[in-house]
């Protein structure tokens, strides 16, 4: 018997959806008239068109789609970064700068319109007359602020007299007050004066050409009876022109107890005898008695030449700067700070020099000066 098979064929062809290459528009339309002969030819052409061109709507639409995730990116990148703009650029808007107080500016510009007077000058400030009734002094707290001097605690206070800050408040050196430092203010100008043994009315009134009621006045005194010890208000009262130059840092004490042997100006040079300027005094003393600072400062260098021998240089308030010269031993370091007072070296006979002997020099400013205008 004969066996008869049937065998049906495989389309293994794949028609793509969007074809990569968009074919011609005759090529469609020949491949639809085979599948679907009744096709309607302007549809045909229209959807070659629309095949043809639906890569780049796809890309138009996605990129439509992703434009608010961009852009919301985009706005948070710049508002992020505006400070660093701001910075680096240097726009700022007023109202958010802040400057940093720099307090050596702000102290420089407060003595420049309020000057430290001098204090000689000080001294013969007195009070124009002390009125025949004075009320009873009152005192009142002021806390130092920064940059103040005591120029300006007395032009905020209503007060007319440095005495009168310094003598109530025991300030031996007017320029180390500090920053919030309590101070009592007194509701006149004078200064305090302690009582010593033997002491009376009369007698304090007569060195202070105070009359007797003012100062019992001011003390609100019920006897004329002191006792050693007691302190007084002197109303109207100033300071010697010595003890404000102490406070002010102005007042030099002698480095050693010698014998003077040169003075500061010109002078016949020892070695060579040709007239010649001194830059200082010269005080002989044995080697290795102690030298002490004229001025409390910090060492601004310690060395040798073959002028001075061993030196120190020390500087101080004010401007001012000491020398001292010829020194046998040195017994500080650069960069320390030294009280008036303390021993920082030995007489000695070093550099050009012809004996044992102390020189010192002061200078203020940067120029000499004679030491003996300021020594006490």
């Amino acid at each position: 018997m004969d066996v008869i098979t049937f065998v049906t064929p495989e389309n293994n062809a794949r028609r793509e959806r969007f074809p990569v290459s968009a074919p011609s528009n005759r090529g469609i339309a020949r491949a639809h008239r085979a599948s679907a002969p009744s096709a309607d030819p302007d549809a045909i052409g229209l959807f070659a068109r629309v095949a043809g061109a639906a890569p780049e709507i796809g890309a138009a639409f996605s990129a439509v789609r992703s434009f608010p995730a961009a852009f919301l990116l985009a706005a948070c990148v710049f508002v992020a970064s505006a400070p660093l703009i701001q910075r680096g650029i240097g726009h700022e808007r007023l109202d958010r700068m802040a400057i940093p107080a720099d307090d050596s500016s702000e102290l420089a510009m407060r003595e420049l319109v309020t000057p430290e007077p001098d204090a000689s000058l000080l001294a013969e400030a007195q009070a124009d007359g002390v009125p025949d009734f004075i009320q009873t002094v009152s005192y009142s707290n002021y806390k130092v602020r920064r940059g103040d001097t005591i120029s300006t605690i007395l032009a905020r206070t209503g007060l007319r007299n440095m005495s009168t800050i310094l003598s109530v408040n025991r300030i031996d050196n007017a320029r180390r007050i500090r920053s919030g430092q309590s101070l009592s203010i007194p509701s006149m100008d004078g200064i305090v004066y302690t009582v010593a043994r033997g002491d009376s009315l009369a007698r304090v009134s007569n060195r202070y050409k105070i009359p007797v009621n003012a100062i019992c006045d001011a003390n609100d005194l019920e006897r004329e009876t002191l006792t050693a010890g007691q302190r007084l208000f002197i109303p109207g009262a100033s300071l010697s022109a010595n003890e404000l130059r102490r406070a002010m840092g102005e007042l030099f004490m002698y480095p050693i107890r010698g014998r003077l042997t040169s003075r500061f100006g010109y002078r016949s040079d020892p070695f060579t005898g040709v007239r010649t300027f001194h830059t200082g005094i010269d005080l002989a003393a044995p080697t290795g008695t102690p030298v002490k600072a004229t001025l409390e400062g910090r060492v601004a260098t310690t060395g040798y030449s073959t002028v001075f021998g061993n030196y120190i240089i020390i500087t101080h308030d004010g401007g001012y700067q000491s020398l001292y010269g010829h020194l046998s031993k040195i017994g500080v370091d650069r960069g320390q700070r030294v009280a008036q007072g303390a021993i920082i070296g030995r007489v000695g006979n070093t550099g050009y020099s012809t004996g044992s002997h102390l020189h010192l020099s002061l200078y203020k400013n940067g120029k000499m000066i004679n030491p003996f205008s300021v020594l006490n």
